[in-house]
């Protein structure tokens, strides 16, 4: 269900890196940055070393730590201004969420009566898609979750995503169960970063059930990451039925 640049995975423990150590491949100049930032070298905000300084430290062609950073981000993980430099995303709640309304909010606004259904819950090991998406390892077990939300008791959406063991909080059935992961996440971690894309894919199954509609049929979707100190907290994507419209106001 969910696409995703697909990259191979790197094993962990081979990139820190020791001395003059060479990495010479994007990817693990990637999962360097990523562990500093995971580590709490490079704080939230923090300007990081510039690509000549990486690049010379890391034994690398700039343009290997160029296209590093580039990716991470477009995933919302850093901030590049050209002529200031790259900082660590330092992004509050209210705007890393501004375009990423909670499902409450959202139909709400529609003057509809908003409702939660949680029907799926799984832990699973990530996917290569998802794997490429969250920065994470297969040995890192993820909560899939599903969920139906309604307006009026008639389908709104479905938002089929995966959670990732978080410092800020500990998950329980509960929090699953009652609310989409959004809205408690706004209000237990301090610090939001995130990546929203908005396209259109073909219903699969799973979601063509609960919202009563064709399977393979065009729908709109949205795909949310959200991270916080380098560390990818969920993925998800929201699947509205045919013929849904969708506007932001800011």
């Amino acid at each position: 269900m969910l696409n995703a640049k697909l990259e191979p995975s790197l094993p962990s423990g081979s990139l820190r890196p020791a001395g003059r150590q060479t990495l010479n491949t994007w990817q693990a100049v990637q999962a360097e940055v990523l562990r500093r930032i995971r580590s709490g070298r490079w704080k939230a905000g923090q300007l990081i070393p510039t690509e000549h300084q990486l690049a010379d430290e890391l034994g690398c062609a700039r343009a290997t730590v160029n296209r590093a950073l580039s990716q991470l981000a477009q995933d919302g993980i850093v901030q590049r201004r050209r002529r200031v430099g790259t900082r660590v995303a330092a992004t509050s709640v209210p705007d890393a969420g501004a375009e990423a309304t909670p499902i409450r909010d959202e139909v709400e606004a529609t003057g509809a009566t908003y409702a939660y259904h949680l029907t799926g819950r799984d832990v699973v090991r990530a996917t290569p898609e998802v794997m490429s998406i969250m920065h994470v390892t297969r040995a890192e077990p993820l909560i899939r979750y599903r969920a139906l939300i309604t307006a009026d008791d008639a389908p709104y959406c479905v938002e089929v995503g995966y959670l990732a063991p978080q410092d800020y909080v500990a998950l329980t059935d509960e929090m699953i169960r009652d609310a989409e992961p959004l809205e408690w996440m706004r209000r237990v971690v301090p610090q939001l970063s995130g990546r929203l894309e908005i396209l259109a894919t073909r219903l699969t199954a799973e979601c063509a059930e609960e919202l009563g509609a064709e399977k393979g049929f065009p729908v709109l979707t949205l795909d949310r990451t959200l991270w916080s100190d380098g560390r990818a907290l969920s993925h998800s994507r929201r699947v509205y039925p045919p013929g849904h419209r969708a506007s932001f106001v800011r």
